[in-house]
């Protein structure tokens, strides 16, 4: 069972993405606290992809993208946004993909099968 470390300050649409794939068989550790050391859960949790709110009120999205980039360059980080731009600017701010709220289902769940595979093929190529 794979992780997935989620980071998103809104409960509800948390709690949405969190039993989305829950159902979908992911193993799932959601970040409530904006301030917790991120670097330090995914040392501990080892997920295989991060799904992060863009933009977080005390520290960016972006920035906390950049870190995890920093430290774990294989590491997929998925960008959650409400931003109608945010198709032209996720690369820019660091991520991988973007996932634009609201949401279909069927779209979170092909946009994670479409970076674990990716991952999967990096890790094996490398091999």
């Amino acid at each position: 069972m794979e992780t997935i470390m989620i980071q998103e300050p809104d409960g509800a649409t948390l709690d949405v993405v969190s039993t989305a794939l829950r159902m979908n068989g992911y193993r799932i550790y959601s970040v409530a606290d904006r301030n917790e050391n991120i670097l330090e859960m995914i040392r501990g949790h080892h997920p295989k992809l991060v799904l992060l709110d863009c933009w977080l009120s005390k520290t960016s999205g972006r920035q906390i993208a950049h870190w995890i980039k920093a430290h774990f360059p294989r590491l997929p980080v998925i960008a959650f946004s409400c931003d109608d731009n945010i198709a032209e600017e996720y690369r820019r701010l660091g991520f991988d993909g973007y996932l634009k709220k609201p949401f279909d289902i069927d779209v979170l769940y092909n946009l994670i099968d479409k970076h674990l595979h990716r991952r999967k093929r990096q890790i094996s190529e490398h091999a």
